[in-house]
């Protein structure tokens, strides 16, 4: 066949055409007696021709395949797209809090000039931190400033490794991050999600449609993600839309005012709106005209699972599952969980690890299981770091009530059950936003002598788990991925009389208790970063740890 454009598009010669074509040839010039076979040098010579006419070849067909959008890659793909009327949606900057110690007065300079060298600090992975305002220190002390990544895209930051100083200014002493980042950038869009939006900007002419609505939201740059909900009966839907009106939720960086544009631009005439947040359109008449919509929230997920050594002699690797899952398992809005999709991630951060038991909770009821006889003893529920007033294990249900909401943030919550059962149930439905789980502290139970109160928490985990509403979107925490059984490391150890051993626990949930629970040596201390110390006299300990949910792991220790 021709090297042609015809009806049915592009059409180019196949290496058989083009290896017959040019036998022809150089049998018209030398002969038919002429040796192309490919072992030949004129065979070979031949060969390199026919190749290089097939990479022009090659060549041609993508410039012609990339005239269609849903081929194109990279800048082609942008000026294609640009024919739709969007464009490819760019990367935002993260930005993190630093804390910044200095010994005399200095000044560091941040991206709000021009003028002087903007203060850069480094991550021990050797990203780039740029100070965004301008400080101008006095003396010496600490500063806690935000710093934007020096490039775009999801940098996520791990608390103490930004530690670098690229920017050397006297009087600076040390610099650190804490915490995590306050705003995580976005990558800039991929060709992949570029081509989905394309595809329904094609609505973006329209007027009045949800299609259209949709498409606007979507081409507005640092939305990551946008969805529209429409109620189109006469009554309050099970989402809470009202009658006739629709639910628009977006995520990402965009000002309120280019969302409220969309939305004004392409809603029905006369439909209601639900949300929570507001932006006032000045309408061609002067009249003010409110748009509502809501923006997405984060909902943190618990997981539960017991993570078990597949080869059976190699412990799993908690430390490593607790810090990659976080990043590992991202739900997006609205998405439902299941343990299927844990367990391949878990097995992805360490092949050695089978997940079972495993499920998922949002933590807003939480039941626990006391044991005790009931006496004079006392306890304390503590939430997010806050303990309540002390409480009787005698204390009536509305008593223990109103301790729990005196509780920062937990104002709504509610307690059914007994002491007398053994058991109380905490309600957190109203709760906002429940961002830890309740444990009970400073227990004690009066028999014939002080008796400790044991305890169990049931979170309810479920395998599979959806947010409580479609604005909402499960966040995977750290510390909110409770690994059973737990591990202290090492599990053995030797150790000579008065010697110290560096013992460290890892999954369960919350702060670790560390204690000795068998004292062969005569005077073995751990403290509470698991610092042990042998006693003075040969012998075996056990040093264990518990944490906050009750869960505990010993190891043994040999003293010589």
């Amino acid at each position: 066949m021709p090297n042609s454009i015809g009806p049915t598009g592009l059409e180019v010669k196949t290496r058989a055409e083009l290896i017959a074509e040019m036998t022809t040839a150089f049998e018209g010039i030398y002969g038919t007696d002429i040796n192309l076979d490919s072992d030949s040098p004129d065979g070979q010579m031949m060969g390199i021709f026919v190749q290089s006419v097939l990479d022009l070849e090659d060549l041609l067909v993508q410039i012609y395949n990339m005239f269609d959008p849903d081929n194109a890659v990279g800048v082609v793909l942008d000026q294609r797209v640009a024919i739709n009327g969007i464009q490819r949606q760019a990367g935002t900057f993260t930005v993190t809090p630093v804390t910044i110690v200095t010994s005399q007065a200095c000044n560091l300079y941040g991206l709000d000039q021009t003028v002087q060298p903007i203060y850069t600090v480094q991550d021990n992975a050797g990203n780039k931190w740029l100070l965004e305002d301008t400080l101008l220190i006095g003396g010496a002390g600490s500063q806690v400033a935000n710093f934007r990544a020096e490039l775009p895209g999801a940098n996520l930051t791990i608390p103490n490794t930004i530690t670098i100083a690229v920017t050397i200014v006297l009087g600076v002493v040390s610099v650190n991050n804490p915490t995590l980042y306050t705003t995580l950038g976005l990558n800039e869009e991929s060709d992949a999600a570029l081509k989905v939006r394309r595809q329904k900007s094609v609505s973006l002419a329209s007027q009045g449609y949800l299609a259209g609505l949709l498409a606007a939201l979507e081409n507005i740059n640092g939305v990551a993600s946008a969805f529209v909900y429409e109620n189109v009966t006469d009554s309050v839907d099970s989402d809470g839309v009202p009658g006739h009106s629709i639910w628009v939720i977006v995520s990402g960086t965009a000002t309120d005012a280019e969302i409220a544009n969309a939305i004004y631009t392409k809603r029905n005439a006369g439909c209601g709106m639900k949300g929570s947040a507001t932006y006032t359109i000045t309408q061609v008449d002067g009249s003010p005209f409110v748009v509502l919509w809501d923006t997405v929230l984060s909902e943190n997920l618990f997981i539960v699972f017991t993570a078990t050594s597949i080869d059976g002699a190699d412990v799993p690797d908690i430390a490593a599952i607790r810090a990659g899952l976080p990043s590992a398992f991202v739900p997006g809005v609205n998405e439902e969980v299941n343990i299927n999709a844990l367990a391949t991630q878990v097995q992805i951060l360490d092949p050695n690890t089978l997940v079972t038991n495993a499920g998922f909770s949002d933590a807003r009821t939480q039941t626990f299981a006391l044991s005790g006889i009931p006496a004079s003893g006392t306890f304390m529920i503590r939430y997010n770091g806050n303990n309540s007033g002390a409480i009787n294990w005698n204390d009536a249900i509305g008593t223990i009530q109103t301790k729990l909401q005196a509780i920062p943030g937990l104002g709504s919550a509610t307690i059914t059950g007994s002491l007398a059962s053994q058991s109380l149930v905490a309600s957190l439905s109203a709760v906002s936003q429940v961002q830890t789980l309740l444990t009970i502290v400073n227990n004690s139970l009066e028999t014939v002598a002080p008796a400790a109160i044991t305890f169990t928490n049931d979170l309810g985990a479920q395998p599979t788990l959806e947010p409580s509403t479609k604005q909402y979107q499960f966040v995977v925490a750290e510390e909110n991925i409770i690994i059973t059984p737990m591990e202290l490391l090492p599990q053995t150890a030797t150790v000579l009389t008065a010697a110290t051993r560096q013992f460290t626990a890892y999954g369960g949930y919350g702060e670790y208790t560390y204690s000795i629970s068998l004292d062969g040596s005569g005077g073995a201390s751990v403290d509470s970063d698991g610092l042990y110390e042998a006693g003075p006299n040969p012998g075996v300990d056990n040093v264990k740890a518990t944490d906050e949910l009750g869960n505990s792991i010993t190891s043994v220790v040999t003293v010589t």
